[in-house]
């Protein structure tokens, strides 16, 4: 899948990074905007960041632009697109500077087209800090994985994609086994111990653009983009086999170990996300009526029966 479409996984933390520094960025471009139009206006020397070919480098934003290492922002198809309206906001600048360096007057046409990059500009730059923001207010507390909530936005997106390009994509449930017995055996707070480990462990073995979201309960959801049903079986069965081996320790130093039913479906680009959601539930529960610990892909109206894994 083009680098335009991918998602690495977000966590709280990178969340709340991404909000700070990019509300600090905006707000220094502001600031240049700002102290732009002012020059014009009042018809003062342009300074050589207005004029020269390298300026969206050197302004404060660009120079947090070019040094952001944070996976889901460089991969996200609204940072590419913000790099590219600042470096022809850039541009449009240096046009009207030039002007106003010979004496001329400045071009009403040439104003506009300024003040079109300006607004396109920000209008990413705010889509992208209000996902953020979105992504923050929807965190889990207690795994820190997303919500649903903040999930669905995703999951419509790629459904979109998936629309358009014609790939296949697959939504996978993950529900733990008798998961009422650790609460009852151990008590919730030995629950919640459990709970954020298999968390853990499914975003840290994900692979590199899945997402993952705490569905609710003991119920965790996958993405899985530009993977057909089948393939996706092949990484959740690794997840399956994962965490069956993971030994997990709570109370007073007590390790066990907990055992999860998977479920895959497409994701339809013909129906609501929420079909494909059902789907994948449903073959989970087939996953449990199988005997638990199983990876059930769901194909028309029935989970596929598969030999028993172990």
């Amino acid at each position: 899948m083009p680098d335009d479409h991918v998602f690495p996984p977000l966590t709280a933390d990178d969340a709340e990074t991404i909000v700070r520094d990019l509300e600090k960025a905006l707000a220094a471009h502001r600031a240049w905007i700002a102290r732009f139009e002012a020059t014009m206006v009042c018809r003062t020397r342009s300074r050589h960041l207005d004029l020269g070919e390298d300026g969206h480098l050197k302004d404060e934003f660009g120079r947090w632009y070019h040094s952001e290492a944070n996976e889901y922002l460089r991969h996200h198809p609204h940072f590419k697109e913000i790099g590219r309206h600042h470096r022809r906001l850039h541009a449009a600048a240096r046009r009207l500077a030039a002007m106003m360096a010979d004496g001329g007057h400045i071009a009403p046409t040439a104003y506009r087209a300024f003040q079109r990059n300006v607004d396109r500009f920000r209008s990413r730059v705010s889509t992208l800090l209000e996902e953020a923001q979105m992504l923050l207010r929807h965190t889990e507390p207690l795994t820190g994985l997303a919500t649903r909530f903040a999930m669905l936005p995703k999951l419509e997106q790629e459904r979109e994609r998936v629309a358009r390009t014609g790939e296949s994509s697959s939504v996978g449930m993950v529900d733990l086994d008798r998961f009422k017995v650790v609460n009852d055996t151990y008590g919730h707070n030995a629950g919640d111990t459990v709970l954020q480990r298999v968390a853990a462990f499914l975003l840290d073995n994900v692979r590199r653009y899945d997402q993952v979201c705490r569905y609710g309960g003991e119920e965790f959801l996958v993405l899985l983009p530009s993977t057909e049903p089948a393939r996706a079986k092949r990484v959740l069965d690794r997840l399956r086999r994962g965490l069956k081996r993971r030994r997990m320790t709570v109370g007073a130093e007590r390790q066990i170990s907990v055992t999860a039913s998977f479920g895959i479906a497409a994701l339809d680009p013909k129906e609501p996300v929420m079909a494909s959601i059902d789907r994948a539930d449903q073959a989970m529960y087939a996953a449990k009526r199988a005997g638990r610990n199983r990876v059930r892909i769901w194909t028309g109206d029935k989970a596929t029966a598969e030999r028993r894994e172990q």
